[in-house]
Order: C-alpha cells, then structure tokens, then sequence
C-alpha cells in the first residue's frame, strides 16, 4: 500500500526515527544509544545505513546542518 517492500520501509522508518532522536537531544545522546533505540543491531550498522539513505555519517550531518522541521511535532 505504501509503494515498497516491508523491508525497505521499515529502514525508513528506523532512520527517521533516528533524525527525530539527533534533533530532539542533538548533545546528550550518544549514537550508540540511538542505534539501540532505533532497533539497529550495533553503531556500525546505524552509521552504514544513515550514510547509504542521507549521505552523509550522523556526526558530518550534525556539523552541516541545522536542526529540521518535521512540521508534525515542532512547527516552525
């Protein structure tokens, strides 16, 4: 109904998660702690799949970019 596979929506969806998580507490949460919370089995494979679905690692998109507007919980 989506448009794609489980598999491929379910990465999505993971790493959404993990943008919400870098935005709402961008210093005092490690990534390890959002990669367990995200439901990747370790920080290596929460930084190859961020960098494979944004292009960049999590730490090189904390320092180029401001935090988002999702425009669902914090409106600009």
């Amino acid at each position: 109904m989506v448009g794609m596979n489980p598999k491929k929506y379910a990465r999505i969806i993971r790493f959404q998660k993990s943008l919400k998580l870098m935005q709402n507490q961008p210093e005092s949460i490690s990534l390890a702690q959002i990669s367990y919370q995200c439901g990747y089995s370790d920080q290596s494979h929460f930084i190859r799949e961020f960098r494979t679905l944004s292009g960049y690692t999590p730490l090189s998109l904390r320092e180029i970019c401001e935090p988002y507007s999702d425009l669902f919980t914090t409106p600009l």
